[in-house]
């Protein structure tokens, strides 16, 4: 709570240092024009004013302000909600832009979501393999991501080196995108070439020796302009922060833009990653009768194994054509193909003892392989009738998506390694067999979902707008066994609205009240119990949110407060049937600023309130409990101060907290939080008259040792198996230097 109210009177002296600015001095430099923020002078006006359609070029080319202050005003990629400001979007929005990705030195999601102060994310295989979340609520495997508007795996081979910005919408998303778990949508956009050339060559260090070397190259095949392309390169390789630990990562990624006409513009992308990560630390499971250990030093040798490890790669392609009908009118359909295989062969160390003894085996049942071909479609455009003003969109989004299983299920005893105790890791003798050979695999379940959704913004006058939107979607998912016959099938349908309320008691804020409801598949009963291999009805999701938004001449603030409610499935002791055993209720309440509070002074930062409970279990000791690994306050500051007497040197701070998380369903004990500091400075100058930008950074400088991720044992609420806990990672240190010529 200190923590919150530091944030909220740090928001608050900056809002009084503030006054409402006109168009001119409040909205970024970029290609995308925005709402005016002029107060509204009339409320007899028919016709209000709206936000100018962007034109093509504007739509995927998103800048910031010269001196970094990191704020974005428009998005226009993120699907069904059109080409829209964020001031007038009815949603808590997070975007975090290029600069902010480039200046943290960021090569994973895990790296740069710190950042983002209002999501989390839940560790699966490691670093390089994590579910994102907001509000309390884990994402699925692909149900919660998009890459350029359109579905794709998360739980794969990702490099921040390719995308330009991340688009977060928190909360209940489905009236948007379709049936989705009740945590957000994460849009990744692709870098995408530029009217300008761009030849930046850059090379970094990373603690203990990892070099890595990266080239970002845009220009034009003809002189007209008619194809541009943008291309990434990506080689890195050494040792990480365990003795003997070993890192490889490889991307090449193509983006290509053909424009016939100054209205059409057809988009391409091919994107190729390899990242191969050995020797770094497992993680650890546990029971609900075991109580998590301190955590140990995570450079120890032990935790996993030098021949032990993942080796991801993801294969990428897209295709999206857009075409500007006029100025008002746009039309975007587009078509992904994302093919990631993955051969994990990490440790998983089960706790047996409070103590800290625990057993080692390989993780090598993970699915191998995971194929998905995704689709949109949208139209936007805004009319009027009879004199209410109207932001329409009508659009469709569905993919297939396949994921693989291994032929052979290796046994308990091929995986098992030996016995240890979490203050004395042990290194294992190669196995016998070898390690579990992932390309013997074949497709076991198939999900195939479309929709269509319809949004309209109607705007009344300049004070008040409604926002009604649908979304109808049909899936299906049919499983199948290694010799390849069908084996259960599951097919529903239904509908997911949302409403909403605005008011805009001026031109640059917004306040709004928002409730939606959001259809999901229901889980397969698991082996075991009564019910086995059936699913379960879809669940819906409820969520109520109230926000407020103001965009100053600086600095942007956001809040709001939510309630959301979703079904909890479980297995019923009383007769061993899995089903809807109670309700999962998250309300809390998010606050961010973003922008300048003082004269080169920037802020980028937030902090979550968030109270996760269980309700109406069937068993006592779990009902009203907080959800597992979900803290009461979560957040993180990023300031950033140009130093005036060097022109060109930039220092950072960034403070990254967490309190205390349960760490089982019944609340018996709590893992502590944690504090992390980062320190950093960037300067730029000209050598051999080529601008250089040199970085330096310290990450969790006081060397925290803390339980970064606290897990349920299945992410949609269906508690069957053991919980699980990952290391956060040591000390680390960042040095880079960037060449533009």
């Amino acid at each position: 709570m200190i923590r919150a109210a530091y944030f909220i009177a740090l928001a608050c002296l900056a809002a009084s240092l503030e006054s409402p600015a006109s168009a001119d001095d409040s909205t970024p430099t970029t290609t995308t024009p925005t709402a005016s923020t002029t107060p509204p002078t009339s409320t007899t006006s028919p016709t209000p004013p709206r936000p100018a359609k962007p034109t093509l070029p504007g739509v995927t080319v998103v800048g910031v302000l010269p001196h970094d202050d990191y704020r974005v005003a428009t998005v226009g990629s993120i699907g069904p909600l059109g080409s829209t400001t964020l001031l007038d979007i009815p949603y808590s929005v997070s975007v975090l832009p290029l600069d902010l990705i480039k200046n943290s030195q960021a090569v994973n999601f895990k790296d740069v979501s710190k950042y983002l102060p209002l999501v989390g994310y839940q560790e699966q295989q490691g670093p390089d393999i994590l579910r994102p979340q907001t509000r309390g609520l884990q994402g699925g495997n692909f149900q919660n991501t998009r890459l350029d508007g359109m579905t794709m795996f998360i739980t794969v081979a990702m490099a921040m080196e390719q995308f330009q910005q991340i688009e977060v919408v928190n909360g209940l998303s489905a009236s948007l995108y379709g049936p989705a778990n009740p945590s957000g949508m994460f849009n990744f956009v692709s870098k995408r070439p530029t009217g300008d050339d761009i030849r930046e060559v850059s090379v970094t260090y990373n603690s203990d020796s990892i070099g890595t070397g990266h080239v970002d190259m845009s220009g034009r095949f003809d002189k007209n302009g008619v194809v541009k392309y943008r291309f990434n390169g990506v080689f890195g390789e050494g040792t990480g922060y365990v003795d003997d630990s070993h890192q490889k990562r490889e991307l090449g990624d193509l983006g290509i833009d053909v424009q016939p006409w100054e209205s059409t513009v057809l988009e391409l992308n091919f994107s190729d990653y390899r990242l191969t990560d050995t020797g770094y630390p497992g993680w650890f499971t546990y029971n609900e009768k075991i109580n998590l250990p301190s955590t140990p030093n995570p450079t120890w040798v032990g935790y996993d194994q030098d021949y032990l490890g993942t080796d991801l790669r993801t294969e990428i392609s897209v295709g999206r054509l857009k075409h500007e009908f006029s100025p008002n009118w746009h039309l975007v359909v587009g078509a992904l193909n994302q093919d990631a295989t993955r051969n994990i062969n990490t440790q998983v160390n089960n706790l047996t003892s409070s103590a800290g003894a625990y057993t080692s085996s390989m993780g090598s049942a993970f699915a191998p392989r995971f194929v998905i071909t995704s689709d949109t479609g949208y139209l936007d455009g805004n009319f009027e009738t009879f004199g209410i003003a109207h932001d329409l969109t009508i659009g469709t989004a569905g993919y297939r998506a396949s994921s693989y299983s291994l032929i052979n299920t290796p046994t308990a005893a091929r995986l098992l390694l030996g016995s240890a105790t979490i203050d004395s890791p042990l290194q294992y003798p190669y196995p016998a067999a070898g390690v579990v050979d992932s390309n013997a695999n074949f497709d076991s379940s198939d999900t195939y979902q479309q929709g269509i959704n319809v949004g309209d913004m109607l705007r009344f006058s300049d004070y008040w707008a409604v926002r009604a939107g649908v979304s109808q979607d049909w899936f299906h998912v049919n499983n199948f066994n290694n010799k390849g016959a069908h084996t259960t099938e599951y097919s529903n349908e239904g509908a997911s609205p949302t409403g909403s309320l605005i008011f805009k008691p001026a031109g640059n804020m917004t306040t709004y009240f928002t409730y939606a409801s959001s259809l999901q598949a229901g889980d397969l009963a698991p082996s075991g119990t009564i019910n086995a291999g059936e699913s379960l009805a879809p669940y819906r999701s409820t969520e109520y949110e109230l926000g407020y938004k103001v965009r100053l001449a600086t600095i942007d603030f956001t809040a709001a407060l939510f309630r959301i409610e979703r079904p909890f499935a479980n297995i019923d002791p009383t007769d061993n049937e899995f089903k809807i055993t109670g309700d999962q209720i998250n309300k809390g309440l998010e606050l961010s600023a973003v922008g300048e509070i003082y004269s080169g002074l920037t802020v980028y930062g937030g902090v979550t309130l968030l109270d996760a409970r269980l309700e109406d279990t069937p068993l006592p000791t779990t009902d009203d409990k907080i959800y597992v690994g979900a803290p009461k306050v979560k957040g993180n500051t990023l300031f950033e101060y140009q130093i005036p007497a060097v022109p060109g040197l930039v220092a950072m701070f960034n403070y990254q907290f967490s309190g205390p998380r349960p760490g089982n369903d019944t609340n018996s004990f709590f893992v502590a939080g944690y504090n992390l500091f980062d320190l950093a400075a960037r300067y730029t100058s000209r050598v051999a008259s080529l601008p250089v930008t040199w970085r330096l950074s310290v990450d969790n400088i006081a060397d925290r040792r803390y339980w970064s991720t606290i897990g349920p044992s299945n992410l949609t609420g269906a508690n069957t198996g053991n919980l699980l806990a990952h290391f956060g990672s040591p000390r680390t240190i960042l040095a880079s230097a960037s060449v533009n010529f």
